[in-house]
């Protein structure tokens, strides 16, 4: 079968970005941002019942660019957050598709992805796909214990990027990933890091239980955090902010830019010096326990997402962790690319798509 375009749709809170891109020069054709009203989001009463508004956007804005739907191969979605999705690509059908809408999994843009995908395509005769949910994580049942039966953690990250990343890293050695043990910490808003064997993720520590980040708590001792839940003064909503939203950077400094935290230092702020440093030890101290479950032998530590740009940032994490392992900073996100990349390997037969 001739391989022509792949149309990626990755929606988020107030955006819907769309890309298409082409096996013949294995390049983006062209890449849009679609901003959506903000009081239009508000006015739906969950995040699938948005499907057919943004579906209409995406649509208007593929015949505004002039692109002939016929060429498409392919459409591919931002995976969502269904808990019991495994890492790689998955064909989307309607039963994932219900999932995705449900209203028992967390609400999460992300999820409009595969659902997307799936109201484009179908029509047209062509295969849905997801790749790398933000939950498809592959936890060894070792990890998954946590102290408490009944509570099992499952995995939640940013997959996407940290695949992508160590397929490049990989190849810029002349090796498969699939034959590394690597560590993946994808840095922005949230911070996760992810312990890679076999091509999986078997391991992780993510915005709950990992480091904090600029707008995330990370894992806050038990003892501490019971005692905010039931200081009389917090709701469940603020607590749930507190973890991811007002949590992190936000929480001690008032602001969730890096930059801007690192003019304070500059200009001799030594408690934005002593938060920054924080976070740069809880990101090598993931580092280092995530070490653990792959006994010691790390191939390499990639450093990646949109703060990996700070240099000031990376320089504490490697002087706090480069013992374990190479760091390798690898800036930036493309999770656009990554999206075209899962497709085409599942269109090309190097990926088996699941189903669900």
């Amino acid at each position: 079968m001739e391989i022509k375009d792949i149309l990626v749709i990755n929606p988020g809170s107030t955006t819907t970005k769309i890309a298409v891109y082409t096996d013949r020069n294995k390049d983006v054709l062209f890449e849009e941002t679609i901003v959506h009203d903000e009081n239009k989001i508000l006015s739906f009463p969950n995040v699938a019942s948005q499907r057919e508004y943004r579906r209409e956007m995406i649509l208007q804005m593929l015949q505004e660019d002039g692109y002939d739907l016929s060429n498409l191969s392919a459409v591919v979605g931002r995976g969502g957050m269904v808990y019991d999705l495994a890492g790689g690509g998955y064909k989307v059908n309607k039963k994932l598709c219900d999932k995705l809408a449900s209203s028992t999994i967390p609400q999460h843009a992300s999820s409009l992805g595969g659902i997307l995908a799936y109201m484009i395509a179908e029509p047209l005769n062509l295969p849905a796909y997801i790749y790398d949910s933000t939950m498809g994580c592959d936890l060894l049942d070792v990890v998954k214990l946590t102290g408490i039966a009944g509570a099992e953690k499952y995995g939640a990250t940013h997959l996407l990027n940290s695949r992508a990343q160590a397929i490049k890293y990989a190849a810029s050695v002349g090796r498969d990933y699939r034959d590394m043990q690597l560590i993946v910490c994808h840095m922005g808003g949230g911070i996760t890091a992810n312990a890679w064997r076999d091509g999986k993720v078997i391991d992780t520590a993510a915005y709950d239980d990992g480091p904090m980040a600029p707008e995330r708590s990370g894992g806050v001792p038990l003892l501490l955090f019971k005692k905010l839940c039931f200081d009389g003064r917090h709701t469940e909503k603020d607590m749930e902010d507190l973890i991811s939203g007002k949590g992190g950077l936000y929480s001690y400094l008032g602001t969730k830019d890096c930059l801007e935290v690192e003019k304070r230092i500059e200009s001799g702020d030594e408690y934005a010096k002593l938060v920054y440093e924080a976070m740069a030890l809880q990101v090598a101290k993931s580092v280092a326990g995530l070490s653990c479950v792959l006994k010691g032998k790390v191939d390499v530590i990639i450093l990646t997402g949109g703060i990996a740009r700070s240099k000031m940032l990376t320089d504490m994490i490697a002087e706090y962790c480069g013992h374990i392992g190479k760091i390798e900073v690898m800036a930036g996100e493309g999770e656009m690319e990554a999206l075209a990349g899962g497709a085409l390997r599942m269109l090309q037969g190097d990926e088996i798509a699941k189903e669900y």
